[in-house]
């Protein structure tokens, strides 16, 4: 089996909110979109397309498709060179002839995002706002009510002007047939197959995508800018390669590396690492109680942006939900 590797550019429509840690009335947001959240959009937007009716039960059997045919690494937020005009990143993506900075993490003497330190890039890409609810009756604030919701703006100030933020990442995808489902690739053009329908992945599934939390104040809306099929070689212009023509996307590890998703540290033996490692959980879809009511069991992962090394050469996949694993 091979797999056909695309580069994304998403240009982000409305500010987004991937939920992270609760700090007293304070909802923080992760600075990148999980692979999760992809595959959360691609099974909705491909259900929505596929079925009339989306029962919680079409959304299950999309979903394993997606798992089995489609991988996608973490999405992390960019800026156009041409638009922005500007240098910001040590990490960037080139497609149809632009250049896109992505602000990557990765851990130094201290986290930096591209050439920001932790403060200068929570200055220029994050904001909040404050919320209550009101009582009806007296048009007062709310006991408890009270929170705030962080969030990664759509547009940024460069140099006095207002620039917008993409969000780049890549997706692997491969034609193996799962059930009535099949993916098949014309030239540069990902077709989805089920049945006798049949249409284009960017145009239908990508076209617009919606991730993250707090929907409701607007949060989450992207579009699609560019996709583009390229080799796996060198993906954010990092020292990470990905071999395509084996049963799984993998990674070779040899020497330091960077983490550009969760790494799940189970049955690797670690030499050392400069970053942090957490929990990672997830909400799943129940056959009793439906979609989001199951907790996934927590992996034990090394956090993006971390710098590793492991005491073997070993090979990594690029699992369900972006999550790199021991192959």
């Amino acid at each position: 089996m091979s797999w056909k590797c695309f580069k994304i550019v998403f240009k982000a429509e409305a500010p987004i909110h991937i939920g992270y840690k609760q700090i007293g009335i304070l909802k923080t947001t992760r600075y990148y979109i999980t692979g999760r959240a992809i595959w959360g959009a691609v099974t909705a937007n491909l259900t929505r397309v596929l079925y009339d009716q989306s029962e919680s039960d079409r959304y299950n059997d999309v979903g394993k498709f997606v798992k089995n045919n489609i991988r996608t690494t973490y999405f992390y937020p960019a800026v156009c060179e041409k638009e922005s005009n500007s240098n910001l990143s040590n990490f960037f993506v080139e497609i149809k002839n632009k250049i896109y900075r992505v602000f990557i993490p990765k851990y130094d003497e201290e986290i930096r995002y591209g050439s920001l330190n932790k403060e200068d890039f929570e200055k220029k890409f994050i904001g909040s706002f404050v919320s209550t609810a009101l009582k009806p009756e007296t048009k007062t604030a709310e006991e408890g009510s009270l929170h705030e919701i962080e969030y990664i703006k759509n547009k940024i100030n460069i140099g006095g002007k207002a620039a917008n933020i993409y969000w780049v990442g890549y997706i692997f995808a491969n034609e193996k047939k799962y059930k009535d489902f099949s993916i098949e690739f014309t030239k540069d053009v990902m077709i989805i197959k089920k049945d006798d329908k049949e249409f284009s992945f960017r145009d239908k599934i990508l076209k617009t995508i919606f991730v993250g939390g707090e929907r409701n104040y607007g949060f989450g809306r992207l579009s699609i800018v560019d996709m583009e099929r390229c080799n796996g070689e060198k993906i954010f212009n990092s020292n990470i390669s990905i071999n395509l023509n084996t049963n799984e996307p993998l990674i070779e590890i040899r020497g330091e590396k960077i983490a550009l998703a969760h790494v799940n540290i189970e049955g690797l033996e670690i030499s050392h690492i400069k970053g942090d490692i957490e929990p990672l959980v997830g909400r799943e879809w129940s056959k009793d109680k439906g979609a989001g009511n199951k907790i996934s069991d927590a992996k034990i992962s090394l956090i993006p942006g971390t710098i590793f090394e492991l005491k073997n050469d070993v090979q990594l996949k690029i699992s369900n939900f972006g999550i790199w694993e021991k192959a």
